[in-house]
């Protein structure tokens, strides 16, 4: 079977999507780029990410996971790539006031993650204007810094673990609730933070 086939008997055919269902994913909320994406993939599990990721593998095509799309810069745009969108994975799983902790997947709209924290009586600090829209696995993604950085650091440092799902559908568990951990190498963070940096050069007359 091709591509298209094997997403569609993974996730069911009505969340892969193709040809007009394409077009809000396509473009950035701008306007200012425009993607070609062979398809959009919607997974509602770290299962169903994993097999999409296993037959994209297999099929040798490149993937771009989209979550709110509230970038500047175009970094979720693709031509010919397979998009993974993680609106599905859109649970807050527990909210934990004794332990001051929150585990919520890669959809979760930040105000709601606001809201949830807020009900418990406590504040979650990650704080910027796309708050509304942007999702958690976005503001991993970029390690997004926002208002409150200086104060409380940026998304890495309020972040205790992960659950990763590697470029051929392996899933590595990374997920810890210690807010000091010295186990071992703090792997997580290789995989926070993909937002790159302007840079400019002199150059002498």
């Amino acid at each position: 079977m091709g591509l298209l086939e094997d997403l569609e008997q993974a996730l069911g055919p009505s969340h892969v999507l193709r040809g007009a269902d394409l077009a809000r994913y396509a473009r950035d909320w701008m306007g200012k780029y425009q993607g070609a994406p062979v398809a959009v993939a919607r997974p509602a599990s770290t299962a169903d990410v994993s097999a999409c990721l296993r037959i994209a593998a297999e099929h040798r095509i490149a993937v771009v996971p989209i979550s709110g799309n509230t970038g500047l810069v175009g970094g979720t745009m693709t031509t010919g790539g397979l998009m993974i969108s993680l609106e599905r994975m859109n649970r807050i799983r527990a909210v934990r006031p004794a332990a001051r902790l929150v585990v919520a997947e890669a959809g979760v709209v930040l105000s709601q993650l606001h809201e949830a924290a807020a009900a418990e009586g406590l504040y979650f600090p990650l704080w910027f204007g796309a708050r509304g829209s942007a999702m958690l696995g976005g503001a991993l993604s970029t390690n997004a810094g926002g208002s409150n950085v200086l104060r409380h650091g940026s998304t890495r440092g309020l972040c205790l673990g992960v659950e990763v799902v590697l470029a051929d559908g392996r899933v590595l568990d990374l997920m810890s609730e210690l807010h000091k951990d010295n186990s071992g190498y703090d792997l997580k963070d290789l995989f926070i933070g993909a937002r790159g940096r302007w840079a400019s050069s002199r150059r002498r007359s």
